[in-house]
């Protein structure tokens, strides 16, 4: 059984002459423990799509259902903790003025959730993060160091559901692969289920079981990576991503490589 359902999912933005139609009957499930992509250029609705789920746009038309529940309205607090959204640039996301504890902390006391000191402890050891960094500001991080600490705010409810909106895209590329792999060991260990937007197909290689590949608002295409890896798309403009990425190696990574990549960093 499906955990995410998107059916006949539209969006308009703005009314009468200047309305402008951004999703369009745009539909998909993912699998309980999947890890789905949504790919495409920029401006083709894919993290619209995520705000949706994550609750930010209201005022989508279609259905929308998680674990068989139908969404509507403003999110609950028992939908809060089953879907978190890691968003693109961890430095934007982060408070400047908050600690590293304030900041993972924070979901905790909203959703009166005990243990707070070493619940904190234990998700920035799971992210590869010793409890020191509890005490820093964003401002003395790393990139990857700030998105590990995003990362841990979206665990720290421990939902089932993560909506990762081009994770690594605001990174440098010597940081991608160690952010990948500690999502990859995430999903591996916890069984969580991802919806992944990015536009890079490698990303999607690396960390996704399903694609579905997005044009103008719509899905063009929806097929298994490794038939997207064997170049088997069918799509025109699936071929032309495709034949844009060759630069980058549309291979997964085994097990092994993941937990001996994804260590702690410093």
């Amino acid at each position: 059984m499906a955990i995410i359902e998107v059916n006949a999912l539209n969006l308009t933005f703005g009314h009468g002459a200047e309305a402008n139609q951004v999703l369009n009957d745009v539909a998909f499930e993912v699998e309980k423990g999947g890890s789905f992509g949504l790919v495409g250029e920029s401006g083709s609705g894919k993290t619209t799509v995520l705000r949706c789920l994550a609750g930010q746009y209201m005022h989508w038309q279609g259905r929308l259902a998680i674990g068989g529940q139908a969404l509507g309205g403003k999110p609950d607090k028992a939908r809060c903790r089953q879907v978190q959204m890691v968003f693109q640039d961890p430095y934007g996301s982060l408070h400047p003025r908050h600690t590293v504890y304030t900041a993972l902390a924070e979901p905790l006391r909203i959703h009166g959730i005990g243990d707070e000191s070493q619940r904190v402890d234990a998700i920035l050891d799971k992210v590869g993060l010793n409890a020191g960094f509890r005490y820093r500001y964003p401002h003395q991080l790393s990139g990857g160091q700030r998105q590990r600490v995003a990362i841990a705010r979206a665990l720290i409810l421990e939902p089932s559901i993560l909506l990762l909106d081009e994770p690594t895209s605001a990174l440098d590329v010597s940081v991608q692969a160690e952010i990948l792999n500690l999502l990859t060991a995430l999903h591996e260990r916890d069984g969580l289920t991802y919806v992944l937007v990015t536009h890079d197909l490698g990303v999607v290689a690396h960390l996704c079981d399903r694609v579905a590949v997005m044009q103008r608002g719509r899905i063009v295409e929806t097929l298994a990576v490794d038939d997207l890896c064997a170049g088997q798309a069918w799509d025109p403009y699936t071929r032309m991503l495709l034949d844009a990425s060759r630069s980058h190696e549309l291979e997964r990574v085994s097990v092994g490589e993941i937990r001996t990549a994804a260590r702690p960093v410093g």
